[in-house]
């Protein structure tokens, strides 16, 4: 009977004990509980990381100078002749901060606009036109400056400047492929050809050809896709804020810019002396392949009395008929013009030369720096 008596209290005892220890474990626990008015700390979004890590200054290459090719010392490449790759669609067209080689985009353009006043307005039919001084920053006259167009293949100023920050070696080699031909409307190439990467300069920029903007783009080291990219992050760093590209040789409506950005764009292209020369030629010979072509400037301003320091037409349906144009004027700046949706090939011209000599004449008190432009 004592045994049993004795049993009994050891077990009260160790359910006492566990008991107790129980109760401290959870009052310890307690204790360590984390303070619900101490906020977690905030990890800052990788887009902003990203964007804060790439800003900096422009790395890119110097443009390089133009080299006629030569047969005798052409450096052969052997570029497939594969399908380039896809084409940039807008919602994937990047920003001035989603690429290290880029310039780091500049502050919004404002645009300085001239008051012609009662001066007589120049009768112009384009949807869109405008007269600018690169000089002074200021818009001369504009109508719907600032209105966003197809601008055809005026794109392919852009290509061209695209390409030459690559430095690339001119004289070499690239085949054409069957993608660069398909559905191309102008063209003096064939599939198979081998053809310089001057010769398709020349060809893109004074024939307006659209298989030679395809291959620059393709055989420019980058690929056709980040090629494209490019081309919105050198219109970023232009400050051309009203410039969208989604392939290099402008047959897609989606590559728009407004008159205001592609006056910017040819008074930058016709200071690259490469480019320049190209544009102001009117007509060139080259080779392709075992073929020698000859080749006319699409740019009919060259055969005016003007000096044109560069220019480039474009057309599309969606874009109407284009040019624009630096053109040389005696005993003051030098003027770019642009003139869009004009109705017919010969208007677009025939309202270029109209601008020039209302600019000259009408207007030409507004080539002179105006103290407080609007």
């Amino acid at each position: 009977m004592t045994y049993a008596r004795r049993k009994e209290r050891d077990s009260r005892a160790s359910g006492l004990v566990l008991f107790l220890a129980a109760l401290g474990a959870f009052f310890l626990g307690l204790g360590r509980l984390p303070d619900s008015s101490v906020a977690p700390p905030v990890t800052p979004p990788a887009a902003a990381l990203e964007s804060a890590s790439e800003a900096g200054p422009d790395g890119s290459p110097a443009p390089a100078a133009e080299t006629s090719p030569s047969t005798s010392t052409r450096e052969t490449v052997a570029i497939e002749a594969t399908e380039p790759g896809p084409v940039a669609t807008p919602e994937s067209v990047p920003t001035a901060t989603t690429d290290t080689a880029a310039n780091a985009a500049p502050e919004p353009a404002s645009p300085r606009f001239r008051d012609i006043g009662g001066l007589r307005q120049p009768r112009i039919r384009a949807a869109a036109a405008m007269l600018y001084n690169p000089r002074t920053d200021e818009v001369i006259w504009e109508r719907r400056g600032l209105d966003q167009r197809p601008i055809a293949s005026i794109t392919k100023v852009m290509t061209a400047l695209v390409l030459l920050d690559q430095d690339p070696a001119l004289t070499r080699d690239v085949v054409v492929s069957r993608r660069d031909v398909r559905r191309a409307s102008t063209t003096y190439l064939a599939r198979g050809e081998r053809v310089t990467l001057d010769a398709l300069l020349h060809l893109a920029l004074i024939a307006s050809d659209n298989v030679a903007a395809r291959i620059l783009a393709r055989a420019s080291g980058l690929g056709t896709r980040r090629f494209v990219e490019r081309m919105n992050l050198k219109a970023a760093s232009l400050g051309l804020e009203g410039t969208r590209f989604v392939e290099p040789s402008g047959l897609d409506e989606r590559n728009v810019s407004t008159p205001y950005d592609v006056v910017r764009l040819i008074a930058a292209a016709s200071e690259v002396p490469a480019l320049s020369q190209i544009m102001r030629k009117w007509t060139h010979g080259l080779r392709i392949d075992r073929r020698r072509v000859n080749i006319r400037n699409t740019n009919r301003l060259l055969r005016s009395p003007h000096v044109i320091q560069g220019g480039k037409t474009g057309y599309i349906n969606e874009a109407g008929f284009c040019l624009t144009a630096l053109v040389e004027l005696p005993d003051a700046d030098p003027i770019a013009l642009v003139v869009l949706g004009a109705g017919s090939n010969a208007r677009r011209f025939s309202e270029a030369r109209r601008l020039i000599d209302w600019v000259t004449t009408t207007g030409r008190s507004l080539l002179e720096p105006a103290e407080h432009a609007n």
